[in-house]
């Protein structure tokens, strides 16, 4: 009966594992082609079904998946080292191409523009930021950008970038995430949180036998207060700032991306509100080239519980 329960089980672990895949062609031309392959399994503990998706980029057959991408990527050779393995993640289909993810285990994400042109691949690597330390993705999700013809990512800095389809151009809107944009006026709020502040630099010194002595430096983690930014959407310029000096002030639970939280988490902001809710909590007045941001008179924002401003 043992034997026969477990094969059993076996059985069925083979059936669902080895579920048949559906593929789906997203876009396909000139030898481009990116498919999309959904598995779905059962997960024999729990017993929930289970969609695997997996995006697969091709040109004229051939995977876009290896050590080969790194010189499509880095044709001037002024990346990782020459043997970084990488393959395609996500992808935005475009009007004209395809923005897409390249992660690799040896080397940072990257982002690039793939057109057909005259039969030939064109790979072109979007920067995200023009500082070459800041020049990084930590996730490789493309999120509504609130505008049309517009795509939103986020850096490992956690600064906003807009990328506009028509020519596949990266706009850096710096620090924050993205509420609301209002004509050529981008809105942006910094989360409180914290930061790590050097309150004395590492240095060295002589011991008492005569040797070099390292002395780590003395950092500190300091709260930052919550800040809203106004960024002019055409060069990526902030035109005002909004810091307040009171630490204990909190944003109300915000939805910065549809679907980001479960059915069943408390949202204070709907995705689809947030553009209300910030024409209602900020004003800015547009001043010569820059302008001034605040509050609009009556807002009360959450509080961290039991917090004394200072």
């Amino acid at each position: 009966m043992k034997k026969r329960h477990l094969a059993s089980l076996l059985a069925l672990f083979i059936a669902v594992t080895n579920a048949p895949a559906s593929a789906d062609t997203l876009y396909n031309n000139g030898g481009l082609m990116v498919e999309a392959e959904t598995r779905s399994q059962r997960d024999v503990n729990t017993g929930q079904a289970q969609h695997l998706s997996r995006t697969t980029i091709t040109f004229q057959g051939h995977p876009l998946c290896g050590r080969h991408v790194t010189s499509l990527l880095y044709p001037d050779r002024d990346g990782p080292a020459p043997h970084a393995f990488f393959c395609s993640g996500p992808v935005r289909v475009l009007d004209a191409g395809i923005l897409a993810f390249f992660t690799s285990s040896s080397a940072n994400t990257v982002l690039a523009h793939l057109t057909v042109r005259a039969g030939e691949l064109r790979v072109r690597r979007i920067d995200v930021s023009a500082q070459p330390s800041r020049n990084t993705l930590y996730g490789t999700r493309f999120m509504d950008a609130r505008l049309p013809g517009w795509t939103r990512i986020e850096t490992a800095w956690k600064e906003t970038v807009l990328i506009r389809h028509a020519d596949a151009n990266a706009i850096n809107l710096g620090e924050g995430r993205l509420l609301d944009i209002d004509g050529d006026i981008a809105y942006l709020v910094i989360p409180p949180g914290s930061t790590v502040i050097e309150r004395q630099p590492e240095t060295r010194i002589k011991d008492a036998y005569g040797d070099m002595q390292r002395v780590p430096a003395v950092t500190e983690h300091v709260a930052t207060a919550l800040a809203f930014r106004t960024v002019r959407l055409t060069d990526g310029r902030e035109l005002a700032r909004l810091t307040g000096a009171d630490r204990c002030a909190l944003l109300p639970r915000i939805e910065f991306e549809p679907g980001a939280y479960s059915a069943s988490s408390k949202i204070d902001v709907a995705y689809d509100d947030v553009p209300a809710w910030r024409a209602s909590t900020l004003q800015f007045n547009p001043g010569q080239g820059s302008g001034a941001l605040q509050l609009r008179p009556g807002i009360q924002l959450p509080r961290k519980p039991g917090c004394t401003p200072g």
